[in-house]
């Protein structure tokens, strides 16, 4: 049986309440300037009304005093309210709001109305595409993003004198100073070294981890969300999610179960654990595993609103990791456009996405093979493959570089971090030490040592 939709029905409206806020401004016009912040002239759904309100701002922008025969002269100058109806309209909006004392109540009632007829006319768009056969991916990008907008007021936005935003810094200062939940403290991924270095992770930042193939990006990255999932410093623990473009979930959960149970990575693939191994992994398991707040997905070609759609409905969320940019898709793409635009308009969203869930996005990425061909291998932000706008989207850029054809032990287990841009603080080196026996990356330790064939990235 069809299904049929009624679009013909009179759309969500308050008369009343938009007539009390007009008249409010008749009868005090200083409070424009919060309407002037609050509404649109297309929120309200009266043309007459619309009409007033447009007036009222342009009087208000021309710093001219709103009373109702000036009023009413203008509207007349537009061609408008030429009858003597319509004058007398302008005094019976004045009367209706004589006894009302807040017209906030109202305001509220205006923008909620006219949000919902956004609702009805998303609902329109999505529906014409359906019928349009439209692929589902565009389809429910474009509900994502639409209803995304109206549930955050995304046509709202105000000014922010200095003076207010300093005092709310002032009291976000005095919060700190006795939090003993760490949420106002930058992210440590638990990496001493690394840590002292860049400060941790900021809410908010996109973080851009970029290696060639075989480097041990994948598990550093890993070693990272493992370790904030894990840690005890956060009340609540924080949640971490890992979108993985290229390996499947059971390889992620081999290498953390490698690293967190020092059980070598050979032995997990070949499925030969000894008792010591079968026991600490089971000791791990109840201790750590079966409640971390730790999860993976697998979906192949996703996008960023695919991202965010998923990550909303995650509780006290920390952090989210994305193996890797190359692989993703976007909303909008197709065959036909250009792959580094496409990548832009990737690292811009998911920057937008960091921002909009106040938590560090850590993004993996590829380099460019020109780099093996250097005399200097040292990586460049301009070796970051497909670039696009990379370099301008990322808070922070780190280049993970390790000499596996090294035949020296020493150097071969050792990971050289570049942090080549960090809007936070410095840039420079830090040395970590690898171990490829556990995919495991940590601060050097004098007594520490690897043995020699265990440096190569899983």
């Amino acid at each position: 049986m069809e299904q049929r939709y009624d679009f013909d029905r009179q759309l969500p409206h308050n008369i009343e309440a938009e007539q009390i806020v007009l008249g409010s401004v008749l009868l005090d016009p200083e409070s424009i300037g919060a309407l002037a912040q609050a509404l649109q002239i297309d929120q309200f759904y009266a043309k007459r009304h619309q009409l007033i309100f447009e007036a009222m701002l342009e009087m208000y922008d021309k710093n001219q005093p709103i009373e109702g025969v000036l009023l009413l002269s203008k509207l007349r100058e537009e061609g408008e309210f030429t009858s003597e109806e319509d004058s007398q309209y302008l005094l019976l909006l004045a009367e209706n709001a004589s006894s009302v004392k807040s017209i906030d109540y109202y305001t509220k009632i205006i923008s909620d109305t006219a949000n919902l007829r956004r609702v009805i006319e998303a609902c329109k768009d999505i529906t014409d595409l359906s019928y349009a056969n439209t692929d589902l991916p565009t389809v429910l990008g474009l509900a994502e993003q639409k209803f995304y907008d109206i549930s955050n007021g995304k046509q709202t936005v105000q000014l922010h004198q200095l003076g207010t935003v300093a005092k709310e810094e002032i009291n976000r200062l005095t919060e700190m100073e006795k939090d003993e939940t760490g949420k106002f403290a930058p992210i440590k991924v638990g990496i001493s070294d690394f840590d002292n270095f860049i400060g941790g992770l900021n809410n908010s930042d996109l973080f851009i981890l970029a290696a060639r193939p075989g480097v041990g990006k994948t598990s550093f990255a890993l070693n990272i969300a493992y370790n904030i999932a894990l840690s005890s410093q956060y009340n609540p623990r924080k949640s971490v999610v890992f979108f993985s473009l290229e390996m499947s979930k059971e390889q992620l959960a081999r290498r953390i179960i490698s690293t967190a149970c020092k059980i070598e990575s050979e032995k997990l693939r070949l499925g030969k654990l000894d008792a010591r191994d079968w026991e600490e992994l089971l000791k791990v398991w109840h201790s750590n595993f079966r409640n971390l707040n730790f999860f993976i997905d697998e979906t192949g070609n996703i996008t960023a609103l695919d991202m965010k759609s998923k990550l909303r409905k995650v509780p006290n969320l920390g952090l989210v990791v994305i193996d890797y940019l190359q692989l993703m898709s976007s909303a909008t793409g197709s065959a036909k456009d250009n792959r580094v635009q496409e990548i832009s308009a990737i690292t811009r969203s998911l920057k937008l996405m960091a921002k909009e869930l106040n938590v560090p996005v850590i993004l993996l990425s590829q380099l460019s093979r020109g780099i093996e061909k250097r005399e200097d291998p040292t990586p460049q932000l301009s070796d970051l493959r497909e670039s696009g706008s990379i370099e301008q989207d990322a808070d922070v850029i780190v280049f993970l570089a390790r000499d596996y054809y090294e035949k020296d032990a020493a150097k071969k287990n050792t990971c050289v971090l570049h942090v080549s841009k960090n809007r936070h603080g410095s840039v420079g080196k830090v040395t970590l030490n690898w171990d490829g026996r556990f995919t495991s990356f940590t601060s050097p330790a004098k007594n520490v040592t690897i043995p020699e064939g265990y440096g190569d990235a899983p």
